[in-house]
Order: C-alpha cells, then sequence, then structure tokens
C-alpha cells in the first residue's frame, strides 16, 4: 500500500521529540497509532499499527509476522473477515515495553487498545515456517509490514481441511490456490506436505483445480 499521507507537524511549543538510543522515535509511533482514531477503514488501522511495531521492536531483532485470519483477510482484500489480529510473536520483554509504548494494554494474551478497535493476539505458534520460508512484506503508510507467504497460509489451510475436515479450510484453500495460481511457488508447497499422503493428495487435488 502506497503511503497517503505524511505525519503532521509538531505543534509549536511542545518539546523536542527524544529518539531511543536505537534511533527509534517512540512518540513519532505512538502518534502514528494515536492518529488511527480518525482511520476509518478497520484493516488499515490494523497494519497501521502493526507497521508501527514492527518499527519499534526492529532494533531488537524482533520481526512480528502477521499470521492466521487476518493474515487470510489480507490476501482475499476482505473475502475472509476475522475479529482480531494474530502474530507470529515471541513473549519477551522487549515486546511487551513495545506494546505498551503504542498505548496498549495487555489482557492475558491479547493486547488491545479499545477506543481503536485494535486486539492483537501475539503467541508464537509451534511449527511456525522458519526463517527461509517465504515472507510477502507491504508498505503500509510508510510503515513495514511482513506477512506469512501465501504458500504457508495455504498450507495452514491444507491442513485444517485434511486432518480437521475442516470444509471451511477447504475453500480457503481452494480460494487462495485460485486466486494466486500464477505467483504460487508450487515446489515449495510440494517440500512442505511431502510424507504426508493425505497433504500431497489434497495440494494435487488444488492443483489440477485450476488448471
Amino acid at each position: 500500500m502506497a503511503r497517503s499521507r505524511t505525519a503532521p507537524g509538531r505543534p509549536a511549543g511542545l518539546p523536542r521529540i527524544v529518539a531511543y538510543d536505537d534511533g527509534v522515535d517512540r512518540d513519532e509511533l505512538r502518534g502514528r497509532v494515536d492518529e488511527l482514531a480518525s482511520q476509518p477503514d478497520r484493516m488499515r488501522r490494523r497494519l497501521v499499527a502493526l507497521g508501527a511495531l514492527t518499527a519499534r521492536l526492529a532494533p531488537h531483532g524482533i520481526e512480528p509476522i502477521l499470521v492466521g485470519g487476518c493474515a487470510l483477510e489480507v490476501y482475499t482484500d476482505g473475502g475472509y473477515t476475522t475479529g482480531d489480529v494474530d502474530l507470529a510473536l515471541a513473549s519477551t520483554p522487549e515486546v511487551d515495553r513495545a506494546f505498551a509504548d503504542l498505548g496498549f494494554t495487555k489482557r492475558g494474551r491479547f493486547w488491545i487498545r479499545p477506543e481503536l478497535d485494535l486486539l492483537f493476539e501475539a503467541p508464537a505458534p509451534a511449527g511456525l515456517p522458519g526463517e527461509t520460508a517465504p515472507r510477502t512484506e507491504l508498505d503500509v503508510d510508510g510503515l513495514r509490514v511482513v506477512v506469512l507467504g501465501v504458500e504457508d497460509l495455504l498450507i495452514d489451510r491444507l491442513r485444517g481441511w485434511v486432518h480437521w475436515k475442516s470444509d471451511e479450510d477447504g475453500r480457503w484453500a481452494a480460494r487462495l490456490a485460485t486466486l494466486y495460481v500464477r505467483k504460487l511457488d508450487w515446489d515449495y508447497l510440494r517440500s512442505r506436505v511431502a510424507g504426508d499422503a493425505g497433504e500431497t493428495a489434497a495440494l494435487e487435488r488444488l492443483d489440477r483445480a485450476t488448471r
């Protein structure tokens, strides 16, 4: 997403913004999130807030990755909708400070800003693909957001279809295969299901259906 506007200038008379020693300006990032109160688009609110979190954590080498239903919502351009934002993100003191700096309050495994309708769930899902897995990077109003690759998202839905007999997961796996058939790395997909006959058969079924 292209940058649509620049952050407003600071009113005269306010003290100079003090940056972290690592160069991250927490006041500016907090301001970017606070400004979302006037943003009517729910997905843009989520992505800008996630971009601010990503920038805040970057000096620590910690990268939040958007996964789950919200990632599916991104890839289907709102065809799928979900109420919360799932992040692949470890629980560390740096993560806690970053969320708090952006005005979030922790409730159990969730970080919330109710007035902005923002609800982030920040576990570190078991079995998340490694650092070499495909990712999608978005520019959202000048902020970087990292989304789990469409291939791994498709595999996640395919496994729900195969192992949990979830017809809904099957429909979304098929939808992703149809939408991204010319962009999918089918060799990578096959490597992810190798060794599981049911998953392999389901993937080949999707492949045939999109030809």
